[in-house]
């Protein structure tokens, strides 16, 4: 008995023989297309020149738009960065005077402490 394991529709993008027949599919229809065209050559040619240059135009707008999202997003995270640095900074140095207090009152209440038993003492 033979099991197979059923591909899931994304391993299709990584399988090297599927994306083979694929672009050798495109390639043959684009052939025919081209060969039972109903223009002439030189139409046919302007006609996908034209595509060509509008489709480049297309993924290059596409590619600015992302690049500008990109430093949208960039810029976002470092100003979060920076607020939470802030925050950070602003609850450790809120921290640091706590403890300091704490340890003054420590050292008040020690020396306090010292001088009751020195006064008891004498």
């Amino acid at each position: 008995m033979r099991f197979t394991i059923r591909k899931q529709p994304q391993d299709y993008l990584t399988d090297q023989r599927y994306l083979s027949g694929l672009l050798t599919g495109l390639v043959a229809g684009l052939a025919a297309g081209f060969l039972f065209a109903p223009r002439s050559g030189k139409e046919t040619r302007s006609q996908i020149a034209g595509a060509v240059t509008d489709q480049t135009k297309e993924v290059k707008n596409q590619w600015d738009k992302t690049k500008d999202q990109a430093r949208e997003a960039i810029e976002h995270i470092k100003t979060n960065v920076g607020i939470t640095t802030s925050k950070a900074e602003d609850e450790l140095e809120t921290l640091s005077n706590k403890a300091q207090d704490k340890a003054k009152q420590f050292a008040e209440d020690a020396k306090s402490g010292i001088d009751k038993a020195k006064n008891a003492l004498t």
